[in-house]
């Protein structure tokens, strides 16, 4: 992590988003491309952000109201995505693909993303024979890929959508027109005294494919880890949770900014411990050492490949006991010491680029969404939240809970201390 080690470019073959910069495995070319986008993620950009992804969240607090009057079970699994994917939109385009638009949070762009999600596994554990077999599994029939290669599918419509956006955004700054503002515009309108480089189109479209798939299904997996382990073991926390939104959450029609939640102890704890147990990307991601190097006591000469795992990092049983349990206390009691320990979002120039758009959707998901309703799980066992490694991580199964409406009058209880975040 930090280091000048490239990525094992093989392993980051993909055909799918080919020219993305986020799997290029070269330093010198990543670098350049990333700082393009870095002022456009930073703290203070989802900070002016903010107000768009409110709006999502509202919005997705709104579908939920329908549950509590018909009083049937709720699809989080896919209302979390569906929230996640129109946050990430919105806030890359200022305009949402309307995932929260469908009745039950049945988004036909659910369907799109998970056969896309499924599909990557195989590039990337597979990546000689996937990029050999790519160009003529795109050659097959449109039949072909509905019946046997739906991921195929899921990944052109998904192309095809960014591209859409992508192209409307250039062309608006081609011609100077008065355009609202989005992540891409100094990528597609580089400066030149500023020494940016130029990216061909079709990498930006990669970049657009790869911001959505990264950005909407890590962060839904991890509000399904935070709800789920409230709901099913650590109720005791929760009420510590409930208690403590009370204290500042007091009007439903207002939402309270990410910066008041984040010095929010529990619910800062509850967020940290989901993230650990959420992982990023879990598997493997390997390495080329750049010169002889010394690891753990072992010569290491230049060339090796080796790997490193985010799942291996966040479970290690000497930094989080019993690393297997959903346990947001450890973050109250040690939470400082944890954090450099914590690798969800990798680190150094590697650092996940959205993190600071995670952190703030998951505490203005998590606050209001507490903080107003009622949750039980529904028909929903642990073996439902099994997931398995397709680069991000998939639950087998669906977290479904019935809802009840908190009413607005137990506001009246007097705020917790809170800690400085």
């Amino acid at each position: 992590m930090g280091t000048k080690y490239d990525k094992h470019a093989p392993f980051y073959v993909q055909p799918a988003v080919a020219g993305s910069f986020v799997f290029d495995a070269d330093r010198k070319k990543y670098i350049p491309r990333k700082l393009l986008y870095d002022q456009e993620f930073n703290r203070d950009a989802i900070r002016r952000a903010e107000p768009r992804i409110t709006l999502c969240v509202a919005k997705f607090l709104q579908k939920l109201d329908r549950y509590t009057q018909t009083g049937g079970p709720a699809n989080l699994s896919d209302g979390f995505l569906c929230l996640t994917v129109d946050v990430v939109t919105r806030f890359m385009y200022q305009e949402s693909y309307g995932a929260l638009d469908a009745d039950d949070f049945n988004s036909e762009f659910l369907i799109l993303e998970h056969d896309f999600v499924s599909m990557m596994q195989w590039p990337l554990y597979l990546p000689r024979t996937f990029a050999l077999l790519f160009t003529s599994i795109e050659r097959l029939p449109v039949w072909v890929h509905k019946r046997w290669l739906r991921g195929v599918i899921a990944q052109k419509c998904l192309w095809n959508m960014c591209e859409n956006r992508i192209k409307y955004i250039h062309s608006c700054l081609a011609k100077q027109q008065e355009c609202t503002r989005t992540v891409f515009d100094t990528t597609l309108n580089p400066d030149p005294e500023k020494q940016h480089s130029v990216t061909p189109i079709k990498h930006v479209v990669a970049d657009a494919v790869s911001f959505v798939m990264a950005g909407s299904d890590t962060s839904a997996f991890t509000l399904k880890v935070a709800v789920f382990n409230l709901l099913y073991k650590k109720l005791d926390f929760l009420d510590h949770v409930k208690r403590e939104l009370r204290g500042v959450v007091h009007d439903q029609d207002k939402t309270v900014p990410w910066d008041v939640l984040e010095r929010l102890p529990y619910l800062r704890a509850t967020v940290k411990e989901s993230l650990r147990l959420s992982h990023g990307a879990p598997g493997r991601l390997p390495r080329v050492v750049p010169k002889d190097t010394v690891l753990c006591g072992t010569l290491i000469k230049a060339g090796t490949v080796i790997s490193s795992s985010n799942y291996v990092h966040n479970m290690n049983p000497s930094v989080f006991p019993d690393p297997e349990r959903f346990l947001p206390e450890r973050w109250l009691e040690n939470g400082p010491q944890l954090e450099k320990y914590m690798v969800s979002f990798s680190r150094g120039s590697r650092v996940c680029l959205g993190m600071n758009l995670a952190y703030c959707e998951l505490y203005l998901t998590l606050a209001h969404l507490l903080r107003w309703y009622d949750l039980q799980l529904y028909e929903t066992t642990e073996a439902d939240m099994e997931w398995k490694d397709s680069f991000i991580p998939m639950m087998k199964g669906s977290l479904r809970v019935t809802v009840k409406k908190i009413p607005s009058y137990a506001a009246s209880e007097k705020s917790l201390p809170t800690e400085k975040a």
